[in-house]
């Protein structure tokens, strides 16, 4: 049988790997948006599961989704024309579920 120490190990390895490539084709979109566009938003915004909805200090909210890079040219245009603002598109490293 394997030595545990060396099994635990090429698992962190296998799952770091995996990672990388469930993020390979996936970015991390995050945007602002007023309570009153926030349904609007919502009906647009796709997700892994289910997007990150946060309060913002100052009123309305931030939301965060991991969404297919191939799918970020149409959903950014679609996203400003149903209310969100100052809309990031980040790089992902790994994604590890």
């Amino acid at each position: 049988s394997a030595d545990p120490s060396k099994r635990a190990a090429m698992d962190d390895v296998t799952t770091l790997l995996l990672g990388a490539l469930r993020a390979e084709s996936r970015v991390l979109i995050k945007l602002n948006v007023t309570e009153t566009e926030l349904a609007k938003v919502l009906e647009v915004v796709p997700a892994m599961k289910a997007p990150t909805v946060s309060p913002l200090s100052e009123g309305g909210y931030a939301i965060e989704t991991v969404v297919e890079k191939r799918l970020v040219n149409t959903l950014i245009p679609q996203l400003k024309a149903a209310g969100a603002t100052d809309i990031l598109e980040l790089p992902i490293s790994k994604i590890v579920p």
